[in-house]
């Protein structure tokens, strides 16, 4: 009897790569948001370059204990350092209304 490889199994390239990026987007929009609290939206740019690149260094040593391959931890790194900045650059999420 022949076992053939199922192609959406998790444990595969495409399946690890997929997976590293949502936990980066994931991961990117926490730490964006939370740098936006901590900052009360006023901030320099490197500031904020400093809080990613350490989110970055943890991200990667996590990753790399896990025995990561080198392209997940590449994923990782790059879809965290865009969810990140998308999350700066959109207007602020809560607006207080005026009352009337």
């Amino acid at each position: 009897m022949f076992w053939f490889r199922r192609n959406d199994r998790t444990d595969d390239i495409s399946g690890r790569m997929a997976r590293a990026r949502e936990e980066a987007y994931l991961r990117g929009e926490h730490e964006g948001k939370m740098f936006r609290i901590a900052t009360g939206g006023s901030y320099q740019r490197q500031q904020a370059l400093d809080w990613l690149d350490t989110v970055i260094e943890e991200g990667r040593a996590e990753l790399e204990a896990q025995h990561a391959r080198e392209r997940e931890v590449e994923a990782w790194d790059i879809s965290c350092r865009i969810m990140f900045w998308v999350m700066l650059a959109q207007p602020t999420l809560r607006k207080k209304k005026s009352s009337t």
